[in-house]
């Protein structure tokens, strides 16, 4: 059973115990309360090595040993107060205090984007504040003075009644000084999110599955700057959100996401969904396109990655594919219109494509369609919205396949009175293949 060792202040703990039975049922938890900057730095350099894998209580522990010892070569995640963490304290609050008057309340400036436009008025919308700090200028392990003075500066001032912080070791601070304070926790749901997540970097580990995925992210519209660096920082929300399961690099024109097939595996729920889609697309107002690459190197999954982003910009608006090892295709994800096929024709269906003038593309998506829906029968409307093409489009495509002898009419539906009936064509699906 792998090992984990979970780096966090006393006052955290209190709150991650609430998850231990569920986190012991996977793996081995060892807890390392720290008091201190500096005894933060002392527990790491005499532990670090003793673990499969790191938890931090927060941002800040992981922030501190980044910026000391580099980056951590071993799988680590940290906890994290998500939006709905924020949505709830404040309906709280509403109900146990309602005359509470919340522009008198101070937030730390969350992490993860928190919409407080759409819950506030102007005039009862909550102070938002960053510290302006240097943190470049101050060492690690002094960052908790600056933040001391600037909370204290704040409630000083008189601006504030109530002040929540997310900085578990502050309380002592806060009592010392009678500032009125509300310490805001990771809910259990999130912690539990943030430990899954790192269960699957550790999975993908022990599995020794070294086999290479790379996700491309771009839209299919133009972006402004300012839209190019809100998907920026959206992308590494959803990482941290999902236990930062990815590497990510910015390119010009795209962003690339480096980790392996294990993970997307499990992130997609066996290639059926893609959540980094679903969590881009809810931040942004421009559509996200995303396609997944995978293979036994990482030339090969670039490759793969490209092939599946050409599929989801034909899609012309939100959309993710996959593209894997043995050139099969998944896609579009999350989409009732999901179908597997293969780009890499077998010979008699290059053959056919080549007699009846029809993409073998085409004529591999349809042997996918006519297997995902248990049967050998097609409409032109049907065909049409599994390939995303038009009704026109699509009757072409089946009249070839009748005039090439690999489709009959079977019957006509009458739709309704007048017009032309539909036809209904039996697809000869054992001579395609």
């Amino acid at each position: 059973m792998n090992s984990i060792g979970i780096f966090a202040t006393a006052r955290s703990l209190q709150h991650i115990m609430e998850i231990d039975q569920e986190m012991r049922r996977h793996c081995n938890v060892t807890y390392l309360p720290y008091t201190s900057p500096e005894h933060l730095k002392f527990l790491y350099e005499q532990n670090m090595d003793q673990f499969d894998a790191l938890l931090f209580g927060g941002s800040y522990p992981y922030d501190v040993l980044n910026s000391i010892f580099g980056p951590i070569t071993r799988p680590f995640a940290y906890f994290n107060v998500s939006d709905r963490d924020y949505y709830k304290l404040i309906a709280s609050l509403a109900v146990q205090q309602p005359d509470l008057d919340f522009s008198r309340v101070y937030f730390d400036t969350p992490d993860i984007p928190v919409d407080f436009y759409s819950i506030f008025q102007r005039n009862d919308r909550p102070f938002l504040g960053e510290a302006p700090i240097d943190w470049e200028s101050v060492d690690p392990t002094d960052w908790y003075q600056p933040l001391k003075d600037y909370y204290l500066e704040l409630w000083n001032s008189g601006k504030v009644d109530l002040l929540v912080t997310r900085f578990s070791g502050l309380e002592e601070f806060f009592n010392a000084h009678q500032i009125h304070n509300l310490y805001l926790p990771p809910s259990s749901e999130s912690m539990l999110e943030t430990f899954r997540g790192l269960m699957m970097q550790l999975n993908a580990v022990s599995m020794h599955d070294s086999a290479a995925c790379i996700g491309l992210i771009r839209s299919p519209q133009l972006l402004s700057k300012e839209q190019w660096a809100t998907l920026g920082i959206r992308l590494q929300t959803c990482n941290k959100q999902f236990g930062m399961p990815f590497l990510i690099y910015e390119h010009s024109d795209h962003y690339e996401l480096t980790t392996n097939i294990s993970i997307l595996k499990e992130l997609s729920h066996q290639y059926t969904t893609c959540p980094v889609t679903a969590f881009l697309e809810s931040g942004v107002d421009f559509p996200i396109c995303v396609g997944w690459g995978c293979g036994s190197n990482v030339i090969d999954a670039h490759r793969n990655a490209h092939r599946a982003m050409k599929e989801a910009l034909l899609c012309k608006s939100s959309a993710a594919f996959i593209v894997m090892e043995d050139n099969v295709i998944i896609g579009p994800l999350s989409s009732i219109r999901r179908i597997t096929y293969s780009d890499s024709p077998s010979q008699n269906l290059s053959e056919i494509s080549e007699r009846l003038s029809i993409s073998p593309l085409y004529l591999s998506k349809i042997i996918s369609v006519l297997s995902q829906k248990g049967g050998d029968t097609l409409s032109a409307e049907e065909l049409a919205f599994y390939l995303d093409i038009t009704t026109r489009s699509a009757s072409r495509i089946l009249s070839k396949l009748e005039t090439g002898g690999l489709a009959t009419v079977q019957y006509n539906r009458q739709l309704n009175l007048r017009g032309r009936p539909a036809k209904i064509y039996k697809i000869h699906v054992q001579d395609m293949l």
